[in-house]
């Protein structure tokens, strides 16, 4: 069930929606023994359903239709694939004799419409056909043929009844005729989507938290609606229309969701066409043009605003703050009397910050637009995009907690700091740039993640965006070269500054746990463990950096920090290596039954009792129990290795553990002569390979 999360304020209303159908699943799980083919709620039929064919008898080999007709109450409704808001999808099971194929099931063009709460729901009143096409095989049975259905549905009005059925047709061979039921399929079979033919396209792009569906081939004053399939994994909000657009809002994703299916439809009333949206259709690109009215005047509004106050904010950070007073005094004490020349040179200085942010700009422009070359456009399906913005993320926090510092060369800041030296405008304006790359420590760990997360939006966006944060960063400039009084409103530097530069570095350790959830979402468990190993290395070398290789460290100290960070490097890779290295021997789960049936053959077992989370086990498997000379041993004697696995508990495992004398694992049994009546070999804890060779050897 997808529920749209702005809804909240009516949950009550929904409340009394979801405890009406719970009471509804309770009387169909007490009555669940007699399948009927109606459904009765106060002495009404609320919904029939029956199974149809459009043939009475069928040929080797032909094709042909069978479906469930819903002949519904009036004033209530089932539920299309996609219900909406509320509501479950009626589902049908088919059961057909062997060497029969039956296609994917057909949906007519449903009706969207309001209930209480503001929810909208996808739904069918009346009467509907769900039908499917079934291929009969080259030769039939000589009995008559059998075709059930079972099938399962919500009916609703101002409460909900779910309602089942288990239905069975019954067909011979032979000469094909079409059967009573043949219009009832023709005339909803008219009613599902087709595939859009020219001069109907659509084509998507995503703006912010919205999906918007560019329509072409439609007129302005045409009825224009999308009814959306989402994936089982997100929730979007409720489509709406801007002539040609449909918005779509997404609420929740795993993924960034890049296109949608679902179903266009065009016309309204008995005049609608439905159109299905899915892999199989071609999209239309979509021009530039098209993106930017898209992104909409108050949503790009918003974008710029954030960039021009996260501007600001880097102003307040530690390495920033103390610099303003001194240049504004400075280009007032150059301008001398002049109060317009003082703000003439706030203006070159503040094109110096606004031309280093453009300069970065144009790289992360000119990087997106040779990834888009190379598929980059869906770079957060890509686990392996997410492993490396979430070490970014990750590496930026740790900057900003002061673990270590960003720096820019020597070199390279005395080569700036020439330029810096002179005086008039020139020289502000590289003051500006001077200022700007002075202020790195500060302002790497916001553009590092601006940058990789600006990947994603359209070239002219991400040029805009970054040119907003420099004139959030100059701004205070050209405020205080205007009136130099307003300086002393400026909050004095202190230790706030510095607590204030921390916080920032939770607010990426916040966007850091959303990657890793997305990850685990896409990898599983496994894959975040890996991703935390590689946190683990960059929080190592970064506290070496920060430790030893600052920049007034000495030599000798910088060259220790590369050779310990060489170090850390090399251990970490042989370390990833040898854990992910997979088991040569060929483990069978532990049970009993399986342990009696090796005995059984006269093999001899080895058991090991482990868990995931115990290091002894882990430690034993790998230096003592999968070694080559174990493993030949195994394979000479044909010895059956199973693994009782304890990692979340298992009654059987616990009772042989307590039978044996143990309170938890590591545990090892060895059956040496194979033989059920022998006892097995009890080895300690803590083994060797010679253990377990010596134990092999016992009789």
């Amino acid at each position: 069930m997808h529920t749209d999360p702005k809804k909240k304020s009516f949950a009550g209303e929904l409340l009394v929606r979801v405890l009406q159908c719970a009471i509804g699943l309770i009387g169909l799980a007490v009555g669940c023994g007699e399948l009927a083919q109606a459904q009765v709620y106060n002495g009404k039929e609320l919904v029939k359903a029956s199974l149809i064919s459009d043939v009475t008898a069928i040929q080797p080999g032909q094709k042909f239709r069978v479906g469930v007709l819903y002949r519904i109450e009036p004033s209530w409704h089932i539920y299309w694939k996609f219900s909406g808001d509320s509501g479950i999808p009626t589902k049908i099971e088919w059961q057909v004799p062997k060497g029969f194929a039956v296609s994917d099931l057909q949906w007519p063009l449903p009706l969207r419409e309001k209930e209480p709460g503001d929810l909208e729901v996808f739904d069918y009143t009346s009467e509907v056909l769900l039908f499917a096409e079934i291929e009969a095989p080259a030769s039939l049975p000589a009995e008559p043929i059998l075709i059930q259905a079972k099938t399962d549905w919500l009916v609703c009005q101002s409460l909900c009844v779910p309602g089942r059925a288990q239905l069975s047709l019954t067909l011979t061979g032979g000469a094909s005729a079409a059967s009573d039921s043949a219009p009832v399929f023709q005339k909803f079979a008219s009613l599902v989507p087709k595939q859009p033919t020219s001069p109907i396209n659509i084509g998507f792009s995503r703006v912010g938290k919205s999906l918007v569906a560019v329509v072409g081939g439609v007129q302005n004053d045409a009825g224009l609606d999308f009814f959306p399939i989402p994936p089982s994994d997100s929730v979007i909000g409720h489509v709406a229309r801007d002539g040609n657009r449909l918005t779509i809002p997404i609420d929740t994703e795993v993924t960034p969701i890049n296109r949608m299916d679902g179903v266009l439809v065009v016309g309204s009333g008995d005049a609608r066409q439905g159109y299905e949206i899915n892999e199989k259709t071609p999209l239309a690109a979509i021009p530039a043009g098209s993106r930017a009215s898209s992104t909409g005047l108050v949503g790009l509004l918003q974008m710029l605003g954030f960039a021009l106050i996260g501007g600001l904010i880097l102003n307040v950070m530690p390495c920033v703050l103390p610099v303003i007073s001194l240049k504004i005094f400075g280009f007032v004490s150059e301008a001398g009397i002049e109060p317009k020349k003082a703000f003439w040179l706030s203006i070159a200085f503040s094109l110096g910050i606004i031309g280093c942010f453009a300069a970065l700009a144009t790289i992360v422009v000119l990087l997106r637009a040779a990834g888009s070359q190379i598929g980059w456009g869906f770079q957060f399906q890509d686990p392996r995009f997410i492993m490396v913005i979430a070490c970014l993320v990750f590496a930026f926090a740790l900057n900003l907690f002061g673990v270590y510092e960003l720096s820019v060369s020597a070199q390279a800041t005395q080569g700036l700091a020439k330029l810096a030296r002179g005086q008039g405008y020139g020289g502000a304006f590289f003051q500006g740039v001077f200022a700007t790359v002075l202020a790195t420590p500060c302002t790497a760990p916001f553009l590092g993640t601006a940058s990789a997360f600006a990947f994603a939006q359209a070239g002219w966006v991400t040029f805009l965006v970054f040119l907003f944060i420099g004139l959030g960063m100059a701004l205070p400039y050209l405020l205080l070269a205007i009136n130099p009084k307003w300086l002393r409103y400026l909050p004095k530097p202190g230790e706030w500054m510095l607590r204030l530069k921390q916080s920032m570095g939770f607010l990426l350790a916040a966007t850091l746990l959303w990657l890793m959830w997305i990850l685990g979402q896409m990898r599983g468990v496994d894959a975040v463990v890996e991703l935390g190993a590689i946190l683990l290395v960059i929080a190592i070398l970064a506290w070496i950096k920060g430790s030893f290789w600052t920049p007034i460290s000495s030599a000798r100290s910088r060259a220790l920090a590369i050779v310990a960070m060489v170090f850390v490097l090399l251990l970490a890779t042989a370390s990833y290596g040898f854990v992910t290295k997979p088991s040569q021997l060929i483990w069978r789960p532990f049970s009993k039954s399986t342990l009696d049936e090796a005995l059984a053959a006269g093999k001899p077992v080895f058991v090991d009792f482990t868990a995931d989370w115990c290091i002894t086990c882990k430690t034993n498997e790998r230096f003592a129990i999968d070694t080559p000379q174990v493993r030949q041993e195994f394979l000479k004697r044909n010895v059956v290795a199973l693994k009782a696995d304890w990692t979340k508990g298992d009654p059987e495992i616990t009772e042989i553990l307590k039978q044996y004398g143990r309170a938890g694992v590591p545990m090892y049994l060895i059956y040496p002569s194979g033989t059920k009546e022998a006892q097995p070999v009890l080895l300690p804890e803590l083994i060797t390979s010679q253990t377990v060779l010596d134990a092999l050897n016992k009789t």
